[in-house]
């Protein structure tokens, strides 16, 4: 999946993604379509998640409460003041005016329909059973979500929401929050929101939000070696 949002900044050249996609032909390997359809991402971004057919809606999200509840929960709301809205870039005079509504609404349901579709994937994949000999090992499943880095960091994008859709779809499933491996490749320090030289490793560092501290991202890849000073400490590798 070529997971993008409407602000131009989180937008994937399609370019970039040509070696993947010929690796893809290559090697045989399957291809998910994960996002949204582009006219309902625009009927969310203008109008709401409201105005959004709700069969189709149903189809995004399997998980309604817990699509609900993630807005209210402590670690996604610092998820979403510290990292997603971050990356708001204003469309017209209506959201500069109005705020980042509509880029929060549009974010969080392709987020939640890119989980959703993994998730499907995987139990559709091996006969509903979470394997293909029916022991419920869903981890035997490996499934690539390849996304910008404001959808991955700090784990609140798709991989933030996979573990509880599995469990939604199959309650008994074995996948969890450590089923999911999130790499970021080649970060700067902008990217990570840093104000500084070094990534910014985690968000959640204030006295009050230490409890819901988030790492932004399992492994760090780069296609050099990168300075040294652009980490404030070692990471486990």
């Amino acid at each position: 999946n070529a997971n993008s949002n409407s602000n131009s900044n989180s937008n994937i050249d399609m370019e970039q993604l040509l070696p993947i996609l010929q690796y893809a032909k290559t090697k045989k390997i399957k291809l998910i379509a994960s996002s949204p359809d582009y006219n309902d991402i625009q009927t969310v971004r203008t109008s709401g998640l409201q105005n959004l057919d709700p069969n189709i809606r149903t189809n995004y999200v399997v998980d309604a409460e817990g699509f609900i509840n993630w807005t209210q929960e402590p670690k996604n709301k610092l998820y979403t003041e510290k990292s997603l809205l971050k990356d708001f870039i204003p469309m017209n005079e209506k959201e500069i005016q109005n705020g980042p509504g509509g880029y929060f609404a549009e974010s969080i349901l392709v987020h939640e329909t890119i989980a959703t579709t993994m998730a499907k994937y995987v139990f559709r994949n091996n006969n509903g059973n979470g394997s293909k000999n029916g022991n419920n090992n869903s981890k035997n499943t490996l499934v690539f979500n390849i996304g910008t880095k404001p959808n991955v960091r700090f784990m609140g994008g798709p991989n933030g929401r996979i573990a509880r859709i599995c469990k939604t779809i199959k309650p008994n499933t074995n996948i969890d929050e450590e089923a999911v491996t999130t790499i970021l490749i080649n970060p700067t320090a902008q990217e990570t929101l840093s104000q500084s030289k070094f990534l910014r490793l985690e968000i959640g560092t204030a006295p009050k939000n230490l409890a819901y501290q988030t790492k932004v991202a399992d492994y760090l890849w780069f296609s050099t070696m990168p300075k040294v000073n652009m980490l404030p400490r070692l990471m486990n590798g």
